[in-house]
């Protein structure tokens, strides 16, 4: 490894080796240890909840992992220090699509059950008339449709 910015001091890593000996490492190793270690999490979190589609050609996987997944990973860690609080990465998912949106989302157990009209027939079996089977369309659906072309 090259560096600009480090020198060639070593550090005590506070581990021992077999034989009970200290071990250091360069102290760019271990900066560059500490650091990858917020990434990992960051490519961790966004591998959770991925949208992407196996059809999507490369480059549009790309910009998608971009904007979906390290963007809102992004923000969601400046959010819950800005605020302190511990919101879940799903939670501010959905509160960041509510608020791009500008609606809200009603449960499904909250939503208004609409009738259908169901109509008072049944379906019933031809008899086979010279062998074929008798084919007509439903009493029912054809008047209903005679009615919308009228």
């Amino acid at each position: 490894m090259l560096s600009t910015c480090h020198g060639d001091q070593f550090q005590n890593t506070g581990k021992t080796d077999r034989k009970g000996n200290t071990i250091t490492k360069p102290k760019m190793i271990l900066d560059y240890n500490n650091t990858k270690q917020g990434i990992d999490v960051s490519d961790q979190l966004s591998s959770y909840y991925n949208p992407q589609r196996k059809s999507l050609v490369w480059y549009k996987k790309v910009a998608m992992e971009l904007l979906f997944g390290i963007t809102v990973v992004n923000s969601m860690i400046i959010f819950n220090k800005q605020v302190n609080k511990k919101l879940t990465l799903l939670s501010f998912t959905e509160s960041l699509s509510r608020s791009i949106l500008c609606t809200e989302v009603t449960d499904k157990s909250e939503s208004v059950n609409i009738q259908k009209n169901i109509s008072t027939h049944f379906l019933e079996q031809f008899d086979r008339q010279n062998g074929k089977i008798q084919r007509k369309r439903c009493h029912g659906c054809y008047s209903s449709l005679r009615e919308m072309d009228s």
